[in-house]
């Protein structure tokens, strides 16, 4: 019995003293990183580093909430200039299982924009045309020769204010 404790003890320190070694590493002039337990050999070059404070950055501006309503709302479309506003209709690639697809969506209709769908699960030929344009998510709007990734109600109205 002693002699299992005497060893489980001596095993617990070899395994802690070797747990605590210290570990260095550095980059020599080639770029080869090094890991070592001594210390980098003393270099004849010793590069300058710029220690940073809190007084070297622009503080952040100062937090203000946002203000909550009890229901969303999706805004209505702000009419600008009827001369520059998009009189095309609109394309949005989506799925069934997407709600911005929904929102945005729901955001054509209620503002009388007209648009197509594709669901590019359901039909490959929009799956196709998805890719081609560089869609790596849904919805992807275009809106004349503009692209839009993701919903986003002001970015959308500004495009069709602003597209022919």
């Amino acid at each position: 019995m002693l002699k299992r404790t005497l060893l489980a003890s001596i095993t617990l320190l070899l395994a802690f003293s070797i747990a605590g070694a210290e570990m260095y590493q550095w980059v020599d002039e080639k770029g080869v990183v090094t890991f070592k337990d001594t210390p980098p050999p003393a270099s004849k070059k010793h590069k300058k580093v710029k220690t940073y404070s809190d007084d070297d950055f622009t503080p952040a501006p100062p937090y203000q909430p946002a203000l909550k309503t009890r229901k969303e709302s999706i805004p209505r479309l702000q009419h600008s200039n009827p001369a520059n506003r998009f009189a095309g209709t609109v394309e949005i690639y989506v799925t069934d299982w997407c709600g911005y697809c929904k929102k945005a969506e729901k955001y054509l209709e209620s503002n009388s924009i007209p648009y197509v769908a594709y669901d590019i699960e359901k039909d490959k030929a929009a799956e196709q045309r998805h890719k081609e344009l560089g869609g790596r998510g849904v919805p992807l709007i275009i809106i004349g020769t503009n692209k839009m990734s993701g919903f986003n109600p002001k970015t959308l109205e500004y495009y069709i204010n602003n597209s022919k």
